[in-house]
């Protein structure tokens, strides 16, 4: 009988451990902060070559390695055309320095196009003088404007537009108008690509001819658990169990494509299945 219980009590503390070391396995991926890429491709019959986009999205100043170099690291290994950055790079509750710096080297790779987000409108009204930063660290900065670029022998249109809600310097109607001067500027077999802060403004983006949206904000929903909140648990503008917060979307009955970043940003702890996201597009000939 005395053996019996011995043996119980062995597998009991057995069990225990087991269950302790998943535990700790689950934290360790759960908690992670280690770079991600999330990798999407777009066929269409307005290019005649490869086109290759990546977006960075809500780094809030925060630093992945000495000087940013592993996210540096990061974005070349994926060997971008051009580089997207949509909006909340800079923070003014945090020095800017490392994203300054970041933007300094980044663009000095790649042509690079930047639209201001919410953050960078919370600065006490001064987002001009940010975006001036910006502008004088090599970035494209778009205020409802945009650029026909060539690469690799396809056009390509890229327009940008200002985070809308955020400060008294900007406003819906402006918002409005800036997204109609970018879908005014769409030529016909023109790869067309929008770079705006926000997910959720599904419905103007689904009333435009862009054939890309690039957006982010909605940090990944924070708290994802696989199979049960894929969108995440709570994102701004969304509220709680968000629709958009992450990946790629088909909206309305013209093909617009919208992608979503789920941002790089760790200072808004914790991301629970949700490591910070470089978002890789491969636009390829249909």
């Amino acid at each position: 009988m005395k053996k019996r219980t011995v043996r119980r009590g062995k597998l009991g503390w057995l069990i225990a451990l087991a269950v302790v070391a998943v535990l700790a396995v689950l934290c360790v991926f759960a908690f992670s902060e280690k770079l991600s890429v999330s990798e999407y491709t777009v066929f269409s019959d307005k290019v005649s070559s490869g086109i290759t986009i990546v977006q960075i999205s809500d780094l809030h100043n925060c630093v992945f390695g000495e000087g940013n170099r592993d996210l540096l690291d990061a974005v070349d290994a994926l060997r971008p055309d051009i580089v997207a950055l949509t909006g909340d790079i800079a923070d003014p509750r945090s020095d800017k320095t490392p994203s300054i710096d970041f933007a300094r080297a980044i663009s000095a790779k790649y042509p690079c196009f930047y639209v201001i987000g919410n953050h960078e409108n919370s600065y006490a009204g001064r987002s001009k003088k940010i975006c001036a930063e910006f502008e004088q660290a090599g970035l494209t900065v778009f205020h409802g404007d945009g650029q026909i670029i060539d690469i690799n022998g396809s056009r390509l249109l890229v327009c940008g537009i200002d985070d809308p809600l955020a400060s008294p310097d900007y406003n819906l109607d402006m918002w409005e108008q800036q997204l109609e001067k970018c879908d005014g500027m769409i030529e016909d077999g023109l790869f067309s690509v929008l770079l705006s802060h926000r997910p959720e403004c599904v419905d103007y983006y689904a009333s435009t001819s862009f054939d890309l949206v690039l957006a982010g904000h909605a940090h990944g929903g924070q708290a994802r658990l696989p199979l049960v909140l894929p969108q995440g648990l709570y994102a701004p503008n969304q509220g709680f169990f968000p629709k958009y917060t992450s990946g790629r979307f088909e909206l309305g009955d013209r093909g617009t494509v919208m992608i979503v970043s789920r941002g790089l940003s760790t200072r808004l702890r914790p991301r629970v299945f949700n490591r910070p996201d470089i978002v890789k597009i491969s636009i390829l000939p249909k």
